[in-house]
C-alpha cells in the first residue's frame, strides 16, 4: 500500500512539473515575441507587480499564446500517459484470421526515465531563457556585488542646487519607446528611411545631445529598459533594481508590496521642484497605476496625476471607452493643451509631464490620423507620432507662457518591438548597430559646453533637465547622472559602457539599504 501511494504521489508531482514546464516554455516564447531583447530583471519585476493598469490586449495575447497552449498540451500529455486506448485489428496469415489488439495508450515510462526527461527539458528551458534574456547572467548578478553605486552616487539632498529667482516652467514629454534609431542612417538612425522626420527637425533646430556628430541619443543602462525604470532613471539618475536579499534594514523582505513605498531613499526631480514651489503634474493616456508609476510620482514630488481614469471621471471620454492602453495620443495632446493653459493661469511655476502610449510595442496603435505610407504598421504609427509631437510643440511655442518655459522631449527607453528592429540591440554597444533613446531640449536656460560626441545614458537626463531650467548644481552631478550642459565627465565616459554596465548589473548592498529599502 505504501509503494502504491508513493507511486501516486510521484506521478502527481511529475504532472505538476509537466504543467509548470509547459507554462514556462510557452511564456518564454510569448515574452520573446512580445518583448524582444529585454533583460530577465524586467520579467521578474513585472511578474511581481500587480496586473492593474495592464493593457487588456497584452493579457489576451498571453492567454492565447501561452496559457491556452499550455493547458491543451497538458491535456494531451495526460491522455497519452494515463488514459487507455487500444486499437483492434484482424491479421490474415495463410488463410487464417487472427484478432489482435494494439495498445497505443497509455505510454509507460519508468519513474527514473520520466524524471530524466523532465530534467533534460528543464535544462533546455533554462538554456533558452539564458540565450533570450540572459537568465544565467541575472542569477550571477544577484550573487556578485559591486560598490560602483556606493562610490559614485551623489545624493541630491546633500548637494547645493540653486535656482534662479525667476523660475522657468518645465514641460517633459516622455515619448513611449522613442529612439533616434528610427531615423535614416544619414541622420544617425539605423534605417534607409527616416520614419520620424519631424522629430529629426526638432532635434536639428534645438539642442539634442548625441554620441556622434549626428542625432544619436542616450544609451540604456541596465535596469532602465522598461517604462517605469526609464522614468525613474530620467528623473532620479538611478536604475530600478530589485530585491534586497537580506540587505534590507530590519530584515529581509523581498515582496513587491514594498513598492507601495517607492524608492524612499531617493531624491528625484519632483522632490526638488516641489521644494522650489513648482506644481508637479503628470498626464497619461493609460492607467497610471501600472508598474507602480502612481506611487513613484506621488511620493517623489506630490504630482497631480491625470490619467485614463481621470478622463472618464471628468466625462472627457465615455465610461466604456478604451482603446490600446486607455485612450490614444490624439486625445492626450488635446487634453494636455487644456491642462497646460490651466497650469499657466496659476501663480506658480509648473512641471508638466506627459507620457504618450501609441508607439508602445507590439506594432503600436493605429489611430485615425495615421498614414498608410509604409508597408510596416509600426513605421506608420511612428510617422503619425512624429507629426503629432511636432504640431504639439509648435502649439506650445505660440502660447504666452513659452517664453519662460523649457520643453524636454525624451524616449523612456528603447522599443521592444521585435519585428521593427529585428536583431539590432540596445544593450550591446558596438558602434553602428547600437540603438539609442531620443532627446531634445527646446528653449533651455543653459548652453552646452559640448553637445555632440558624448558618451551618456538616460541616467544623465536628471541633472541635465535641472541645469536646463537654469539651476546651478554643485559638482554638476546628481544620482549617477552628469549634467550634459557642463563639461563634467559622465560615468559612461569615465568607465566605458562595458565596465559601467557590468557593474550596474551586479548587486549593490548600498542601493538596497539606502535607496530601495532604507
Amino acid at each position: 500500500m505504501r509503494k502504491r501511494w508513493i507511486r501516486i504521489i510521484s506521478r502527481l508531482f511529475a504532472q505538476l512539473l509537466v504543467f509548470l514546464f509547459l507554462l514556462m516554455m510557452f511564456s518564454l516564447f510569448w515574452a520573446k515575441q512580445n518583448y524582444g531583447n529585454i533583460g530577465f530583471e524586467e520579467i521578474v519585476f513585472h511578474l511581481n507587480m500587480p496586473l492593474k493598469g495592464t493593457s487588456s490586449e497584452f493579457i489576451y495575447s498571453y492567454i492565447r499564446t501561452a496559457l491556452i497552449p499550455s493547458v491543451l498540451c497538458f491535456i494531451l500529455e495526460t491522455a497519452v500517459l494515463y488514459f487507455p486506448f487500444r486499437y483492434s485489428y484482424r491479421l490474415v496469415f495463410k488463410g487464417k484470421k487472427k484478432s489482435r489488439r494494439l495498445q497505443l495508450f497509455p505510454v509507460r515510462f519508468p519513474a527514473a526515465g520520466s524524471f530524466f526527461i523532465l530534467a533534460v527539458w528543464f535544462g533546455l528551458i533554462v538554456l533558452y531563457a539564458d540565450r533570450s534574456f540572459d537568465f544565467i547572467g541575472f542569477v550571477k548578478n544577484q550573487i556578485n556585488q559591486s560598490k560602483l553605486i556606493e562610490e559614485e552616487y551623489v545624493d541630491p539632498a546633500k548637494v547645493s542646487i540653486t535656482f534662479p529667482k525667476q523660475k522657468r516652467n518645465l514641460i517633459c514629454i516622455y515619448v513611449e519607446s522613442a529612439e533616434s534609431s528610427a531615423q535614416d542612417k544619414e541622420n544617425g538612425g539605423v534605417f534607409e528611411t527616416n520614419y520620424i522626420p519631424e522629430m529629426t527637425q526638432i532635434a536639428k533646430d534645438n539642442i539634442s545631445f548625441s554620441q556622434s556628430d549626428l542625432i544619436e541619443g542616450a544609451a540604456v543602462a541596465p535596469a532602465c529598459g522598461w517604462t517605469i525604470a526609464g522614468l525613474v532613471a530620467e528623473t532620479s539618475g538611478l536604475p530600478l533594481k530589485l530585491f534586497s536579499y537580506g540587505d534590507r534594514k530590519g530584515g529581509a523582505d523581498n515582496s513587491m508590496k514594498n513598492y507601495a513605498s517607492f524608492m524612499p531613499g531617493a531624491t528625484a526631480l519632483g522632490d526638488i521642484l516641489e521644494k522650489e514651489g513648482y506644481h508637479n503634474f503628470f498626464i497619461a493616456g493609460s492607467n497610471f497605476d501600472f508598474g507602480g508609476r502612481t506611487n513613484y510620482f506621488t511620493q517623489h514630488g506630490n504630482y497631480e496625476i491625470w490619467d485614463y481614469r481621470s478622463a472618464k471621471k471628468e466625462g472627457k471620454i465615455p465610461s466604456d471607452y478604451k482603446v490600446w492602453w486607455g485612450f490614444e495620443d490624439e486625445k492626450l495632446y488635446a487634453f494636455s493643451k487644456e491642462k497646460l493653459l490651466e497650469l499657466a493661469s496659476q501663480d506658480q511655476p509648473f512641471n508638466f509631464s506627459m507620457l504618450t502610449v501609441d508607439t508602445h510595442h507590439q506594432n503600436g496603435y493605429v489611430c485615425r490620423l495615421c498614414p498608410d505610407t509604409y508597408d510596416d504598421q509600426y513605421a506608420n504609427v511612428w510617422a503619425c507620432a512624429s507629426r503629432q509631437l511636432y504640431e504639439f510643440t509648435e502649439w506650445i511655442k505660440q502660447q504666452d507662457f513659452y517664453e519662460n518655459t523649457m520643453i524636454v522631449i525624451c524616449g523612456d527607453h528603447c522599443s521592444m518591438d521585435t519585428d521593427f528592429y529585428g536583431d539590432l540591440t540596445y544593450d550591446k554597444h558596438n558602434g553602428a548597430t547600437e540603438r539609442k533613446v531620443y532627446n531634445a531640449f527646446l528653449n533651455p536656460a543653459a548652453v552646452p559646453v559640448q553637445e555632440k560626441n558624448r558618451l551618456f545614458t538616460t541616467l544623465d537626463m536628471f541633472p541635465t533637465i535641472l541645469a536646463g531650467l537654469g539651476a546651478d548644481i554643485e559638482g554638476d552631478r546628481l544620482g549617477l547622472g552628469t549634467n550634459l550642459f557642463s563639461g563634467e565627465q559622465t560615468l559612461s565616459e569615465k568607465y566605458g559602457y562595458e565596465m559601467l554596465f557590468e557593474e550596474l548589473n551586479k548587486k549593490s548592498v548600498f542601493y538596497n539599504r539606502e535607496i530601495l529599502y532604507p
